[in-house]
């Protein structure tokens, strides 16, 4: 007769995960709670230290007390680096008022293909759910590297966010998925992806939610008599047969979403190089000399002059990879769209535009840039 185990049983799922950060006195972020079960693996990596607001900041005006002394780095992994066929992701975070987290990944999150099956027969699904509560004056930037599914799987992720936006949340995120494995050919080879995102706006009460703003659903009333407001619901759907033939040479895009006054300056940013743009039609006319600074050490370039050899550099990167991309305003978040041939050209393109504004970098530490290194 076997023992009874001296431990007692578990209650958690495989793949579950719950992460609660929070601020103890004065200003340190602590994990109240970081639990997770195979096959999610979440590892707390070095904290990056908050430089000082200077005056001219708009958010200098805040208290103190909003601005936490340091952002965590958290790494969302999985065992082997990827997910098998039939694997179900449920991650639950939390993240206090006044907080801040950085979440990455240490690589692409390979959706692996299924076992051989009898002929019409479906693989499992793969499945990845995550639900993120930001407090008020918190800010979340998580920006993993792309999903890469290989050929015949079938993956389906839902990411809900929940903001306090009356109250200063603030929401950074890039989601893409690039065509599998290019190496041995594969090329939107999977059977399906389908992947969800949905920001809602948790801080107003219901009698100040405008009518058609409201959620249609019942049972949206969340605490304190607040009413959830869905400011945007973004959803990709790939299907086989020919996905290839439908994305238009494309090998990878995704979606940047931007809320909140501490993402603002780096939402403005996108929008005023996209408006930069050449449109169809429209006549270049720049004279095609230089843009280069005179070599007489004597001659200051200015920020405005250095801003627009940048971009004119860029724009020719983007030109040599196929890049393509789009923002927008949408309620009180910004929208990006992108695009490119190959995985590395959509990388520089998106390093390069966030390590040209800073905001990512300073505020959240060169862990929030690591999926473009």
């Amino acid at each position: 007769m076997s023992k009874p185990s001296p431990f007692p049983p578990s209650s958690s799922t495989p793949g579950g995960g719950v992460v609660h950060l929070t601020l103890q006195p004065p200003f340190h972020p602590v994990f109240s709670t970081l639990s997770f079960s195979y096959p999610l693996k979440l590892v707390v990596s070095a904290s990056h230290e908050i430089p000082s607001l200077p005056s001219s900041s708009p958010l200098s005006s805040s208290s103190p007390a909003l601005r936490p002394s340091s952002v965590p780095l958290l790494f969302l992994l999985s065992y082997g680096g990827g997910l098998v066929s039939g694997d179900h992701i449920s991650l639950s975070i939390t993240l206090s008022p006044s907080t801040r987290l950085t979440i990455a990944t240490q690589g692409s999150t390979k959706i692996f293909r299924p076992p051989p099956l009898p002929p019409s027969t479906l693989p499992q699904l793969t499945r990845q759910d995550l639900r993120v509560n930001i407090g008020a004056h918190a800010a979340l930037w998580l920006a993993p590297d792309p999903c890469q599914p290989f050929a015949h799987s079938r993956y389906a992720q839902s990411q809900i966010f929940e903001l306090d936006v009356r109250g200063g949340a603030s929401l950074g995120l890039v989601d893409w998925v690039c065509e599998g494995r290019s190496a041995r050919g594969e090329k939107w080879a999977c059977e399906s992806w389908r992947g969800r995102n949905e920001v809602w706006d948790v801080s107003a009460p219901t009698s100040q939610v405008p009518s058609g703003e409201r959620a249609v659903a019942k049972g949206e009333e969340t605490e304190n008599n607040r009413k959830k407001c869905l400011l945007l619901r973004d959803n990709i759907i790939l299907s086989a047969p020919n996905i290839s033939s439908r994305v238009d040479g494309l090998g990878i895009f995704g979606t940047i979403i931007l809320v909140g006054p501490l993402l603002s300056s780096l939402a403005q940013f996108f929008i005023s190089e996209f408006k930069g743009l050449a449109r169809i039609g429209a006549r270049d006319w720049s004279s095609g000399k230089s843009q280069e600074s005179s070599a007489d050490p004597i001659v200051v370039e200015t920020e405005e002059q250095r801003r627009a050899r940048w971009r004119k550099r860029r724009q020719e990167r983007e030109k040599k990879d196929g890049v393509l991309w789009t923002a927008a305003s949408v309620r009180r978040a910004v929208v990006v769209k992108f695009g490119a041939r190959e995985v590395e050209g959509a990388k520089m393109w998106l390093g390069d535009m966030l390590m040209e504004e800073g905001t990512t970098a300073r505020e959240f530490g060169p862990g929030g840039l690591m999926g473009v290194k």
